[in-house]
């Protein structure tokens, strides 16, 4: 293969690699009073298991194939992984968010995460010590990782090269998500522990940098909706104003998208299991 075309793509998926998918919560059930607001920082990484683990793998496989991929067969998986990797997003990501206190036990934020961001509002049933949180979120997913391809692939005459892999060159996306929270807190305000569930649904469109046998890269597209449902579990420890908080999400991801090459249209669907750790540091004020 000549150089130019991995360089793009390797940069590309270096790039990339710092915009992983993960997005969790990162607050606990109990609100913030009115005009208290609060700011976090960290990071949080995106972990692929089962199918979605073996999606990834078979797109990282396809350039290692004599021919690159060109059965129906491994066609099919290429797309899954290319769909993983688009909807799903394994890897690292920063974590920042605003928080600020509305009064009446009611909190609204804004969260970004260098991918995506997500501005949601919740409003909490609070006792002394417990408390149980209901909230609603648009999301929003925007990136520019690496430059776009000069060649457009609806520019070539119609041919059916094996396909050796794909890289995300820009993103866009929408959607909703529901978390619900239910929480403790010391009476020192000390410690905060917290559990839940989140649901949701994301639509993605990308360019995409496609990399075709032999050595030929050219500019494509590709779209992903992702359905998703999920649990996790939080604590937070530390001394008015300052806290460490580590949170830990899992859900399970149905992707159904599909990409464009010199053969067509290519759809796929691909369903397995996501886990989002994280870590941060919060202050409010």
């Amino acid at each position: 293969m000549t150089r130019r075309p991995v360089v793009e793509l390797v940069l590309g998926t270096v790039l990339l690699s710092a915009c992983g998918g993960g997005a969790p919560l990162m607050y606990p059930a109990h609100t913030l009073a009115e005009s208290q607001v609060s700011f976090a920082a960290g990071s949080s990484g995106r972990l692929a298991l089962g199918r979605l683990h073996d999606a990834d793998v078979a797109l990282d496989s396809s350039a290692a194939l004599p021919g690159g991929a060109s059965s129906p067969e491994q066609r099919a998986s290429f797309v899954k992984g290319t769909l993983s990797r688009l909807a799903v997003a394994p890897g690292v990501a920063p974590f920042m968010a605003a928080r600020a206190g509305l009064g009446g036990h009611n909190e609204a934020g804004l969260t970004y995460t260098a991918r995506s961001f997500r501005l949601d509002g919740r409003h909490a049933f609070e006792w002394s010590n417990l408390a149980l949180s209901v909230g609603l979120a648009g999301t929003g997913a925007l990136a520019q990782p690496g430059g776009e391809p000069k060649d457009n692939v609806k520019d070539e005459p119609h041919a059916d090269p094996g396909l050796r892999t794909s890289s995300i060159t820009s993103l866009r996306g929408f959607g909703l998500e529901l978390p619900v929270l239910f929480g403790y807190r010391s009476s020192a305000d000390v410690v905060k522990l917290w559990a839940g569930l989140r649901g949701g649904f994301e639509h993605d469109a990308a360019n995409l940098a496609l990399l075709v046998e032999p050595d030929t890269l050219f500019g494509t597209t590709g779209s992903a909706s992702r359905y998703w449902a999920g649990g996790l579990v939080g604590f937070s420890v530390g001394l008015d104003p300052i806290e460490v908080r580590v949170e830990v999400d899992a859900a399970y991801e149905r992707v159904h998208g599909n990409l464009t090459t010199q053969a067509g249209v290519l759809s796929g669907d691909v369903a397995g299991v996501s886990l989002t750790p994280a870590m941060a540091i919060s202050a409010k004020f």
